[in-house]
């Protein structure tokens, strides 16, 4: 029985000291009786020097006042909590921390917390926070797309009536300061249009700071936008956030959804108020920027889901702006592919390099998931593969992921002609009769008709204009 326990233990001491997050173990009383290999490396120390004494003698913690000691007195966990601290070096570590209490028969024996590293990524937020701050101080008067963007509205490529009037909206946006809220799915172009409104607008010599919110750890999310004063938690320094960053430019919050609850109704206070506070700090600071939002789903649906907050949603959306994906832009996506292949011509030195009728036919019938970002690498991908004699693309030069997908599909295609408009005129007969009766099927109702159809509901709405239907 010893030596199947003993063995037992032999097997958790190896996986604890492989795993890569940090892991202490306390009795109740405080003392460490377990320090793996992975928080050696994170804070300098060795097992041998910790074992056997006390969190106390090991940290600035008073007795009885850990978070060991309060999740064993409390027996609940303590999830999630942010430490930043500097090592004998100098060198800033940034932790995420959950404790937890450990029970054996109704009482209380230890507790245990489990430490990732994020310092590296902090690193990162903070080196490109500061490399955009320093090219603004450098440049003074700042001309457009020196800004932190490299986009203008014109900068768009379309040839269909949809993205017409989506840059007709947006360029009223840029003439005002309200909020903006951009939807659309990944890879249509949310941040081209973005910064396309902010260098429309009266702010385009001003910094431009976009931050994905889905990118960043919830728990390094609130001092990336707010900021930090020193003091703030344990080894905390003075640093700008994204509000100060963008001065009285524009902040991009790409995929809000994403950003916890609590945080928006934070947001919502920001907005409401024109005024935050570092964390840390009792000092209100003025908020100059303009922000624009944005989401890869149905605002309406991340509603019904709890991902986005109601209150925050209509205060972000004055301007709402739907880029559809490019499925349903089958007009531009003739003129993307003439942009992006004489675009990357030039930056691989091909010439008069054209698309295979067949495989441009092709392109026109695939559903591009990933919407624009997917034409423009299957393009600059296929160019790559060509040879020096090559004038023409061809099914052969796809990337292998995606030529079996494009080949099943050739024998479904109908040779594209120009002449004459009736194929458009089934095309909008038949798109009509579709929506007619997943509306019939659904008794009018248009989120559910949208959603049985996999399109948007605005979009659905927009093609109903388009089309004269209405709903029954």
């Amino acid at each position: 029985m010893q030596e199947k326990q003993e063995q037992k233990m032999a097997l958790l001491d190896k996986v604890l000291n492989t795993i890569s997050e940090g892991v202490i173990v306390t009795d109740a009383e405080g003392e460490i009786i377990f320090f793996n290999e992975a928080l050696e490396n994170m804070e300098g120390l060795k097992s041998s020097e910790v074992v056997g004494r006390y969190l106390s003698d090991i940290y600035r913690v008073t007795p009885g006042k850990s978070d060991h000691s309060l999740v064993i007195k409390s027996g609940k966990p303590y999830q999630e909590q942010t430490i930043t601290y500097f090592t004998a070096e100098g060198d800033e570590i940034n932790l995420m921390a959950s404790y937890y209490p450990v029970e054996h028969r109704g009482e209380i024996i230890g507790a245990f917390s489990v430490c990732r590293d994020f310092t590296r990524i902090k690193d990162l937020i903070t080196k490109n926070m500061n490399l955009q701050r320093q090219v603004h101080a450098k440049e003074g008067n700042v001309k457009p797309l020196h800004n932190g963007t490299r986009y203008r509205l014109d900068d768009f490529i379309y040839a269909g009536e949809q993205i017409d009037m989506l840059i007709n909206q947006a360029q009223k946006a840029a003439l005002t300061d309200f909020p903006v809220l951009v939807y659309g799915e990944t890879g249509t172009g949310k941040e081209v249009l973005a910064q396309g409104i902010h260098n429309a607008s009266a702010r385009q010599v001003e910094p431009f700071v976009g931050i994905n919110c889905a990118a960043i750890p919830e728990t390094l999310l609130e001092s990336t936008l707010f900021g930090t004063v020193k003091g703030a938690f344990t080894g905390a320094v003075d640093s700008q956030g994204l509000f100060q960053q963008a001065g009285k430019g524009t902040l991009f919050l790409d995929e809000i959804n994403s950003m916890p609850a609590t945080l928006q109704a934070k947001l919502l206070r920001v907005l409401q108020e024109r005024s935050y506070r570092r964390v840390g700090s009792t000092r209100e600071l003025p908020l100059e920027c303009r922000i624009i939002t944005s989401t890869n789903v149905d605002p309406h649906e991340c509603i019904e889901k709890g991902t986005l907050r109601e209150d925050i949603f209509y205060r972000f959306a004055v301007f709402t702006l739907f880029i559809p994906p490019l499925r349903e832009r089958i007009k531009d996506i003739e003129e993307l592919i003439t942009h992006f292949i004489n675009n990357f011509c030039r930056v691989y030195g091909q010439v008069s390099v054209k698309l295979n009728p067949e495989l441009k036919q092709a392109f026109f019938s695939y559903d591009w998931p990933g919407n624009v970002r997917e034409l423009q690498h299957v393009i600059e991908s296929s160019l790559v593969m060509l040879n020096p004699d090559d004038k023409e693309l061809t099914f052969e030069h796809l990337p292998s992921y995606i030529r079996p997908k494009f080949k099943q599909q050739t024998s479904h295609y109908v040779k594209y002609t120009a002449e004459g408009n009736s194929l458009n005129q089934v095309l909008r007969n038949t798109e009509k009769q579709v929506i007619e009766e997943a509306l019939r099927s659904h008794r009018g109702n248009i989120t559910r008709a949208a959603k049985s159809l996999g399109i948007l509901r605005q979009n659905l709405q927009y093609r109903m204009r388009k089309l004269g239907v209405k709903a029954e």
